[in-house]
């Protein structure tokens, strides 16, 4: 088959490479350069990990994101996977625990309450006031994510697939495979943030979402900490539920991000965060590490993506030749591999349509726990 995917973020490259393995001609358009720095996907590190909370059908497909992650790597011969334990710091009650407990138990996921003690002694750059319970979950780490989309822009052209940058299609026509002036087979549409903007409403009602996320430089005195630490998932009880926090390693940057999915955003325009959104990310911050005015912010930008009403991924067919992959609502670059390989099951025909839906809207893993 002749596809053409639009977009070269995580689901448009590990589309491509699922459909150029098994020998299809594959082209990648993207309005920018490959990889763009503006895509959602383009970010120093992104976390993988199996708490996802009462989100339990997505929380049961990891063991298999990982799975095709591994796939990955064995092609490109290069892993940019970081081990570390993702460590939940709970300042509200809610019923997380439960949900979580019962997804890692089924999966065989270690996990335990770490000691409030042992939290000073191992953790102490956690600002412990309000603190009612943390949980050190296991099997979890980052994904390096702007080292993954470069790796797999040199390697697809290795594979036969075409790379198309600079190359804004404007005009998808599903029915017909065409794109702009292209003929194919087959297109998948996998822009990202310029979904909606290219395909105009559609039933998913996807929203164009600005997501904050501020760079620091830990203090001195807790370098030698932050080298050995956790990644730092906080629920605080602030509008946007909390603060997540990545470590610096593998010459990655500390990173800071909330949970807020209300600023809409345009694409397309210019890519400097708010005063007031920079301040919202800042001030959990405060909430979630101690002293926190030791440390020195280095960058803060907008990410751009979009979101669904219900946070599940929009992958369906379009049209009577075409498909949309959107692995969207903040939480889809950990499942790209595996999203990539959906995708190429759904456009040759390897998986009945609606069961690759299913699929990617975790409802098919949801029913394992839906009476747990």
């Amino acid at each position: 088959m002749k596809i053409g995917i639009v977009g070269a973020g995580i689901v448009g490259l590990c589309t491509a490479w699922a459909l150029a393995k098994r020998g299809h001609d594959v082209t990648v358009f993207d309005l920018g350069p490959i990889p763009n720095p503006l895509s959602s996907s383009f970010d120093e590190h992104r976390i993988i990990r199996h708490a996802y909370g009462s989100m339990r059908g997505y929380a049961l497909m990891v063991p298999q994101a990982f799975a095709a992650w591994d796939r990955l790597w064995a092609d490109l011969g290069e892993s940019h996977f970081v081990s570390a334990p993702a460590t939940y710091c709970l300042r509200m009650e809610f019923d997380w625990y439960r949900h979580v407990a019962a997804c890692l138990d089924l999966m065989g996921v270690a996990y335990r309450d770490v000691p409030m003690d042992e939290v000073a002694a191992s953790l102490p750059m956690v600002n412990r006031d309000g603190l009612l319970r943390v949980v050190e979950t296991h099997g979890a780490g980052m994904l390096r994510a702007d080292r993954i989309v470069a790796a797999l822009a040199r390697h697809l052209p290795t594979l036969g697939v075409t790379l198309r940058p600079h190359t804004r299609i404007a005009d998808v026509d599903p029915e017909r495979a065409r794109l702009d002036g292209w003929q194919g087979d087959a297109v998948v549409v996998a822009a990202g943030a310029w979904v909606a903007k290219l395909l105009g409403a559609l039933p998913e009602a996807l929203r164009t979402t600005a997501q904050t996320v501020v760079y620091l430089e830990p203090p001195a005195a807790l370098a030698d900490a932050w080298s050995r630490a956790p990644m730092l998932l906080n629920r605080l009880p602030t509008a946007s539920g909390g603060v997540y926090i990545l470590p610096p390693r593998a010459g990655t940057r500390l990173k800071l991000g909330d949970y807020d999915h209300n600023d809409d955003g345009d694409p397309d325009a210019p890519r400097v965060a708010s005063a007031a959104q920079i301040e919202r990310v800042i001030e959990a911050g405060r909430l979630a590490l101690a002293s926190f005015d030791s440390y020195r912010v280095l960058e803060a930008k907008s990410c751009f993506y979009t979101v669904t009403a219900d946070e599940n991924f929009a992958i369906r067919p379009l049209g009577a030749r075409g498909w949309l992959a959107s692995a969207c609502s903040g939480h889809g670059f950990k499942f790209g591999a595996l999203v990539g390989e959906a995708v190429a099951d759904g456009v040759t025909g390897a998986r009945l349509p609606g069961e690759v839906t299913d699929f990617m809207a975790a409802r098919l893993t949801g029913r394992i726990l839906a009476e747990v």
